[in-house]
């Protein structure tokens, strides 16, 4: 009897466990896709039908655990908006075999070596707003598809020559943009022979290490906006012989040295404006022959040396307002090609 008893027992409390695990667990339909979620984790995630793109938004994830996907097709994945992701692994990302695009901005996502080498189709990545400080060695291994990186609006304070270790060599676009970065790595940009476009605008930078953007050949437009540059030196933009965009307008440059861009044959924009310029020097800008705009307002510049802009001979836009010069001419400067002078 008391064993017919203990059996029953044994039964109504199994029953009774699977009931609340069931309970605990919540799952809804997105899509083509059964999303469960459990007490913060996302835990299983299913698919019913194709569908290209899943969004998972405001569910208040704090994590996602490891397996949870059970081999979708899915090209495109998004966990931004209404989530404070935290806790993530390697194999939080198995089972997406197919995915290009993940974006997993406005979490707290906390970087690891290996963490994202599951995902070897993703062309994408987008960490905005994750209050990121460091970026450890290996964190983007294997990604040998990778061409966009998003890490944007972070806390990072410096890149060193292993932040991007083991990247893919096809990165093409890399945004980091809006940090507290002081200092850059020689080498830190090293693996990225394809990288066309750099945004490092807004952080606080004061100086360019020498050699840090060597190898970037195919670069097309640099960033530099909005840091603390006080001086701009003939190392800084060495071998860029593609750049045709140089933004370097809010920041501290009271200096230019002779022969500073005389690498940049294929420049056409370049942005110099509020800084603290005083004169312009002749050969300053020796060696820019395709530059197209030049806009050097909002300085304090009182002296413009004759020769200034010579060899400038595509140059359509001079933009000299707001700074200390009197009865500006364009004859003065030479510049045959010149349409707009804004003075």
């Amino acid at each position: 009897m008391l064993k017919s008893y203990l059996s029953v027992l044994s039964i109504v409390l199994l029953f009774s466990t699977i009931v609340r695990s069931q309970e605990q667990q919540t799952c809804r339909q997105i899509k083509g896709y059964k999303v469960c979620d459990k007490k913060g984790t996302l835990v299983d995630v299913s698919q019913q039908e194709f569908e290209e793109t899943l969004e998972i938004h405001d569910l208040n994830l704090l994590a996602i655990r490891e397996n949870t996907f059970k081999n979708l097709t899915t090209t495109k994945l998004s966990f931004g908006l209404g989530n404070k992701i935290s806790a993530v692994k390697k194999k939080s990302f198995k089972g997406l075999e197919k995915l290009e695009r993940l974006d997993l901005d406005s979490n707290v996502i906390s970087l690891s070596p290996n963490l994202f080498s599951e995902l070897k189709q993703l062309h994408s990545l987008s960490l905005i707003f994750n209050k990121i400080s460091e970026i450890p060695k290996d964190t983007f291994a294997d990604l040998s598809n990778l061409m966009w990186l998003y890490l944007g609006h972070n806390d990072i304070e410096s890149v060193n020559k292993d932040s991007f270790s083991g990247l893919s060599s096809s990165l093409t676009f890399l945004w980091l943009n809006d940090n507290k970065i002081t200092s850059i790595e020689t080498g830190a940009f090293s693996q990225m022979p394809e990288l066309t476009r750099l945004h490092l605008e807004n952080n606080k930078l004061t100086s360019i290490q020498p050699g840090v953007l060597r190898g970037l050949h195919k670069l097309d437009g640099l960033f530099l906006e909005e840091n603390e540059l006080t001086s701009v030196s003939k190392n800084d933009f060495k071998g860029l012989i593609g750049l045709r965009i140089l933004n370097l307008h809010h920041n501290q440059i009271a200096s230019i040295e002779s022969g500073a861009f005389s690498d940049l044959s294929q420049l056409e924009q370049l942005d110099l404006r509020k800084n603290q310029l005083t004169r312009v020097d002749s050969g300053v800008f020796n060696g820019l022959s395709n530059l197209k705009r030049l806009d050097l307002s909002d300085n304090k510049i009182a002296v413009v040396q004759s020769g200034a802009f010579a060899g400038l001979s595509a140059l359509k836009t001079l933009i000299l307002a707001n700074n200390k010069l009197t009865d500006v001419d364009r004859k003065d400067f030479g510049l045959t090609s010149l349409t707009i002078l804004y003075t």
